[in-house]
């Protein structure tokens, strides 16, 4: 690990905005499944009122899904850092070195990766994924 420490060439943390833009499924699901939670625990205590009840359950949802970026930030506090022939991926007390020559895009649209069986999203700014595809390229490229 040492050794790749000069060979970095990009190093980021994410932002709420790209948690937010490119959090994986998993999170979206935790977000609903809380809000779902909190819906039905706020039943007992929602008034009769068609609008009051509409304007809670959108508040909550404003609150949940627009505060959980921001959340994970400060608990998991993900970082990525690229170098010529790894990608480290650091979430809360998790790392992982990923070789390039591994890494796969595996949709156009999300920014999700895949090597070997495993699957990736990266939840980095676009300046940094068009980064990382680059150096795929040119790995993928000088290995064959």
């Amino acid at each position: 690990m040492k050794k790749q420490q000069g060979n970095i060439l990009r190093h980021e943390e994410a932002s709420a905005k790209d948690i937010y833009l490119k959090r994986p499924f998993k999170y979206k699901l935790l977000e609903t499944v809380f809000y779902v939670i909190v819906m039905f625990g706020l039943l007992n205590f929602l008034p009769q009122n068609r609008t009051a009840v509409f304007i809670i359950a959108m508040g909550a949802a404003i609150v949940i899904v627009g505060f959980s970026p921001m959340i994970y930030k400060a608990i998991l506090h993900p970082t990525y850092k690229l170098s010529r022939t790894h990608l480290v991926m650091r979430v809360g007390k998790n790392e992982e070195s990923v070789a390039l020559q591994e890494l796969q895009r595996d949709s156009v649209w999300k920014p999700t990766y895949r090597a070997g069986n495993k699957k990736y999203s990266v939840m980095a700014s676009q300046e940094f994924l068009e980064e990382l595809d680059r150096q795929i390229a040119r790995v993928q490229k000088r290995g064959r």
